[in-house]
């Protein structure tokens, strides 16, 4: 009877254990990052309107390109394409798509997908147009080759063929049937997202977060994301998403953090602080667009001039950003591949500064502000993004060096949005301190920005608009001649430097903070750091590490129900034991009555 009763016993509880082996396997399948994110917020899942702040970086996260950059942003690694081959006169080439990629609603990818979005990306109103304007055709042969042909250009793979996402063209020609329809792509929103990447989009609260799902049926088996969640959770502001990492609320802080908050974070044990080359330069864009309606005065070469030596550069980047910025001569940083090695910052000289007013006309007022010579004051509107508290006490900075030499600088700090719309279409205002976050270094491309074409998308915030400066532009992404397109890059800068549209103030590096107890797999060696809009990899690497229980909590219901699992997952041993038990007496009991 006793030999029964322990047979008994190890059944039940072996069978309750079998149970809580199930409940694993069918929950415990990954685990959720969150990723802090301060900054120019999220407007946009349609990659080709004007998209801004971290719409890139989950962009690449959900959908796929032709081809990757590899960390040296050399652009090599196979995405759709799993091979390609450039003709050698550099205006055609030939693209072989993978056969077993999906979109999430089941739909296999082809190459009439890929002809479509190189369609959208050429609308008017595309962010891409630039980048695809030098295409002459684009043909799909059968389902799975694509053929483009081009005017002749080095820049094609790294310009287009990586950069360009690939949307479904079964959902969206509901919604833009015409490609190069401005109206009907502007208006579309893309949401829900039907995608194609090792990521896709299972949740959405505006202004609040972004929940990413692993795509475990992804194409590249290599490439399944090792964490079930991504949630990115936006933050007004950088001290906010400090705060919440250093209370195990979130995972990382991108994409950038101050050097005060930097040093700050290297106290605590799990926190590990990148700091490393970055993407992003922080200027001040002058209204300079003929049919604006900011200052008038501004369109004078001559106040832009005074102005740009009425700035401290040096001090200004230390007492901003310490040693983690360098004062900036131009949009393309010292150290990338078409810096122009002769420009130099402005130098601070308020002495000289006023002379050229004086010479100029501008006549200093009773009340210390000057006024042109029809009599329109030197009084601006200095508009700065209000989630950068740092770059509010440099606009501070900037218009009491300005006083000094007869000019009022209002400061006023706006979300983002209102920026865009003081800025977008009718340039009402005189100046925005903004910053941008670069493509590629292996790019001269950002110099786009400053085509009069960027204007019409919305891309140019200065609404600068020189032909030469079109010409040069337009020779240089269609050369085939490698110090043609250096010295055209050099050339664009310059007149940039010369003609002041931007002020531009420092290169500020990767600055970012992560819990490497929690996680491990961050990729850091490409420029811009783990969290930049072109790290492809880091979401694709990132790997919880088995010794850590994480505390945080997630803002959707679904992370939650995740982490009861684990919780509920260690009590069922124990539990399991304690009802084998109670049952074993039972069963022991009616033995007891039957016999």
């Amino acid at each position: 009877m006793h030999r029964k009763i322990f047979t008994i016993f190890i059944l039940c509880v072996f069978v309750l254990i079998s149970f809580k082996g199930v409940n694993v396997n069918a929950q415990n399948v990954g685990s959720t990052f969150i990723l802090g994110y301060a900054g120019t917020s999220f407007n946009t899942f349609n990659q080709f309107n004007n998209p801004l702040g971290p719409s890139p970086m989950i962009a690449l996260a959900i959908y796929d390109t032709l081809i990757h950059y590899d960390s040296n942003y050399d652009p090599v690694v196979p995405d759709l394409a799993y091979k390609w081959y450039v003709y050698p006169n550099n205006s055609a080439a030939v693209f072989y798509l993978v056969k077993n990629a999906t979109w999430s609603d089941g739909y296999p990818v082809t190459a009439q997908d890929v002809v479509y979005s190189f369609e959208v990306a050429n609308n008017s109103a595309s962010t891409y147009e630039p980048n695809v304007a030098g295409i002459t055709s684009v043909q799909a042969i059968g389902n799975y080759t694509v053929v483009f042909h081009y005017k002749p250009t080095l820049l094609f793979l790294a310009e287009a063929a990586a950069v360009i996402p690939i949307v479904p063209k079964h959902v969206w020609e509901k919604y833009v049937p015409n490609p190069s329809n401005a109206t009907q792509l502007t208006n579309y929103q893309d949401y829900p997202v039907v995608s194609s990447g090792p990521f896709e989009v299972t949740n959405y609260v505006q202004g609040q977060y972004i929940e990413l799902t692993a795509n475990t049926h992804y194409f590249y088996k290599s490439r399944i994301p090792h964490v079930q969640h991504i949630i990115i959770q936006f933050f007004k502001d950088a001290n906010s998403m400090v705060a919440a990492l250093e209370a195990g609320q979130i995972d990382a802080a991108a994409p950038y953090i101050t050097p005060v908050q930097a040093e700050a974070l290297k106290s605590y044990p799990d926190i590990t602080v990148f700091n490393g080359p970055g993407l992003q330069i922080w200027y001040i864009g002058i209204n300079v667009n003929p049919n604006g309606h900011g200052n008038p005065t501004l369109r004078d070469l001559r106040v832009r001039e005074a102005l740009a030596h009425a700035i401290n550069y040096t001090e200004l980047t230390q007492l901003i950003w310490g040693n983690f910025a360098t004062p900036a001569a131009g949009l393309i940083p010292k150290g990338w591949k078409y810096y122009d090695p002769n420009l130099k910052p402005y130098t601070f000289n308020l002495t000289l500064a006023n002379q050229i007013l004086n010479e100029a006309g501008y006549k200093m007022g009773a009340n210390g502000v000057r006024v042109s010579p029809n009599g329109t004051p030197l009084s601006y509107t200095l508009y700065v993004v209000s989630y950068a508290p740092e770059e509010i006490r440099a606009a501070q900075l900037i218009a009491n060096w300005w006083s000094q030499i007869g000019v009022q600088a209002k400061v006023e700090a706006v979300d983002t949005g209102t920026l865009a719309s003081i800025i977008w279409p009718n340039f009402t205002q005189d100046f925005d301190l903004w910053d941008w976050i670069y493509t590629s270094p292996a790019l001269p491309t950002l110099l786009q920005v400053m085509t009069t074409q960027a204007i019409q998308t919305e891309a140019s915030d200065s609404g600068f608009s020189n032909s030469t400066y079109d010409e040069i532009y337009n020779q240089m992404v269609t050369t085939t001649n490698q110090t043609q397109l250096t010295e055209d890059a050099y050339k664009l800068q310059e007149i940039l430097y010369q003609q002041i549209p931007y002020i531009d103030l420092y290169y500020v590096d990767a600055v970012q903070a992560y819990n490497s107890a929690a996680f491990k797999g961050y990729v850091t060696n490409m420029t811009g750091g783990p969290f930049s809009d072109n790290n492809w990899i880091t979401f694709v690497t990132l790997t919880p590490t088995q010794s850590y229980s994480s505390t945080q909590t997630s803002p959707t219901t679904q992370t939650a129900n995740v982490s009861s699992s684990f919780i509920i997952g260690d009590l069922v041993i124990p539990v399991a034991v304690v009802i084998a038990i109670l049952l074993t007496i039972l069963l022991v009991r009616k033995y007891r009555v039957k016999t």
